[in-house]
């Protein structure tokens, strides 16, 4: 019984981690979206787009490889940052679009509270997978062969 609860701390700081770095930057890019919208509207536009979705999985998953290595030592470093952050930005804005449409409510503070309640253990899940989980190899075992 113990041996299954003793995964669950890393997992669940993995996810407490990805999870309040997703809910900040929204939180941030709520506040600029006018300043963005309002800077000659179609280039703003793009701008935002891009720094939504080309920036922002980018730290993502940067933020992700490193706390993979830190918590689950992982063997190799990652160099999929993009996509890794792609697919935890997507998997957190579809969860946030169902919250909001369900519930009628905005973002903030009533979703992303909802959001760092409810998400750390099946985030840090995600985050530990979406890396492919290769775990350190053992260099007794190679020299005893």
């Amino acid at each position: 019984m113990l041996k299954t609860l003793k995964p669950a701390k890393p997992v669940f700081i993995h996810g407490a981690i990805i999870v309040a770095a997703l809910v900040i930057t929204q939180l941030l890019l709520d506040a600029a979206q006018n300043s963005f919208l309002l800077y000659m509207p179609p280039i703003g536009f793009a701008f935002f787009l891009f720094t939504q979705y080309g920036i922002q999985p980018i730290i993502i998953g940067a933020l992700n490889v490193a706390v993979l290595q830190r918590l689950h030592k992982l063997d190799e470093w990652q160099t999929g940052f993009w996509l890794n952050g792609l697919f935890l930005l997507l998997t957190f804005t579809t969860i946030n679009i169902i919250l909001q449409t369900v519930t009628g409510l905005p973002f903030a503070p009533c979703i992303a509270i909802i959001d760092i309640v409810l998400l750390p253990y099946p985030f840090g899940y995600l985050g530990k997978f979406s890396n492919r989980q290769r775990k350190k190899s053992n260099n007794n075992q190679l020299t005893n062969k």
